[in-house]
């Protein structure tokens, strides 16, 4: 006791103060051990080298300060080696046929209806009101829901390669009849394409047709969907067209009281998608009083064409390509029993990698892999659902019966396939293949396909 009363005198008689530690750590107060860390009241505190300043006030080299966790390394480049262009094979081997008379199909070619002459589309939206369901606003009060919402979402489906021009009718036409007596409900069956054809009608003086690809007939926000609680993609044939003054239209939805909701614009969407072409990927089965996520047990959350505002609304890559929404040059082609490895673009990615690997297993059936993140149009969606998704095609099933299905890794159970996508490390053995997630970036996969031995 002794010696410690005399070093802390001679400290004193010399000019220098003894560093006192705190019992309670605060940030700012002196620290004994460099990279020390604590938490103290919920707050995570690391010793670190004092400034300058700090060293005059506390006089001590070393200081309590907040623990920021360091960012993550992004990694932009694979480490995993990748296979060359001889390892895969002509995207044309991948090209499944589909065989069906039907104008929306899951495979190829394209039915001769949809094929685009160019890379815009035109579409012309049409307001109509009734005596029993009377617009209280103006339309162009609503013209940007549509056009914002939809537009942005199927610019981001092309990544660029189709651009949409919106035009729209300047007020409401009020129409012959009352809503109710076109019966446009689920229950009642009733014609939308009658519906349809009167509003053209009523617009034709007004309205160019000339070189209209698709037509909306919009009715009024306030619709009740006791009224019209559907909404379906009409898609008329060569003999049977919609008519108008400068010639025919073959493509056409209604935007009704079931559309009206905050993403409204989703469910429009999806019609869209079935005017260039594309099936439904949920249930036709699924009837009220069954368990909800069985009316999308093959697709589960993934795609807007399966499960329009659903969290991973992002389209396959799939249904891009059978559409021309998506290059050749974005399409590998797995070689018959030939192992290789690629990087995989994540779907809600803008850039000019590779976004779509198919393995050919029959002339009607693939395999397809793709990247998932949840950005851009899958921000909702969780973590879990980030990685390679697998799933199947087979073009000799129809709309609404399930064309797609995700292939579930080992231990995935949510029921809506969150938990489906490959992490780094984990494996698929699919038919005679085994597919691999090597190692994953910010926005991207690297898959491996081998052929089982």
């Amino acid at each position: 006791m002794k010696k410690l009363l005399a070093i802390v005198l001679t400290l004193a008689l010399i000019g220098v103060a003894p560093v006192a530690y705190s019992a309670t750590p605060k940030i700012g107060q002196a620290c004994s051990k460099t990279g020390q860390r604590i938490v103290v009241a919920k707050v995570p505190l690391i010793c670190k080298t004092a400034t300058s300043a700090q060293k005059k006030k506390i006089k001590s080299s070393l200081v309590w300060a907040k623990y920021v966790a360091p960012k993550p390394v992004l990694v932009t480049t694979p480490k995993s080696p990748l296979s060359t262009s001889p390892s895969f094979a002509s995207v044309d081997s991948c090209r499944i046929r589909d065989n069906s008379e039907n104008v929306i199909r899951s495979g190829f070619p394209q039915h001769s209806q949809m094929k685009r002459s160019g890379s815009k589309l035109v579409v012309q939206l049409i307001y109509v009101d009734f005596a029993d369901q009377v617009a209280k606003g103006k339309a162009s009060d609503d013209k940007s829901f549509w056009t914002d919402g939809v537009s942005k979402f199927l610019a981001d489906m092309s990544n660029g390669v189709v651009n949409f021009e919106w035009r729209a009718t300047e007020g409401y036409n009020r129409m012959s009849k009352k809503l109710a007596d076109y019966r446009v409900t689920r229950a009642l069956g009733g014609d939308t394409a009658v519906l349809v054809q009167e509003a053209i009608n009523l617009a034709d003086s007004e309205v160019d047709f000339t070189d209209v690809d698709f037509v909306v007939a919009v009715l009024p926000p306030e619709t009740q969907r006791s009224l019209s609680d559907v909404s379906p993609a009409l898609i008329l044939s060569q003999n049977s067209p919609f008519k108008t003054n400068e010639g025919r239209v073959y493509r056409a939805t209604l935007v009704g009281g079931d559309m009206r909701f905050p993403e409204g614009h989703l469910l429009l969407s999806h019609e869209f998608g079935h005017l260039l072409g594309i099936h439904d990927y949920y249930w036709y089965g699924w009837k009220q009083g069954m368990i909800f996520e069985d009316q999308f047990k093959f697709m589960g959350n993934f795609d807007n064409m399966n499960y329009a505002n659903g969290k991973s609304r992002e389209w396959t890559a799939w249904s891009r390509w059978i559409i021309d929404f998506l290059p050749d040059s974005k399409v590998l082609c797995a070689r018959d029993g030939v192992e290789a490895s690629a990087q995989l673009d994540a779907v809600s990615k803008v850039g000019t990698g590779p976004q779509l690997l198919v393995i050919r297993t029959s002339t009607t059936e693939a395999i397809a892999v793709e990247s998932r993140r949840n950005s851009r149009n899958d921000s909702n969606a969780s973590s879990s659902s980030n990685g390679l998704l697998v799933y199947r095609i087979d073009t000799t099933i129809s709309s609404g019966q399930g064309a797609l299905r995700i292939i579930r890794k080992p231990g995935s159970t949510d029921a809506l396939f969150s938990d489906a996508p490959l992490k780094p490390g984990e494996s698929l053995r699919v038919g005679a293949w085994i597919i691999s997630n090597l190692e994953s970036g910010i926005d991207w996969d690297v898959v491996k396909i081998e052929p089982v031995k």
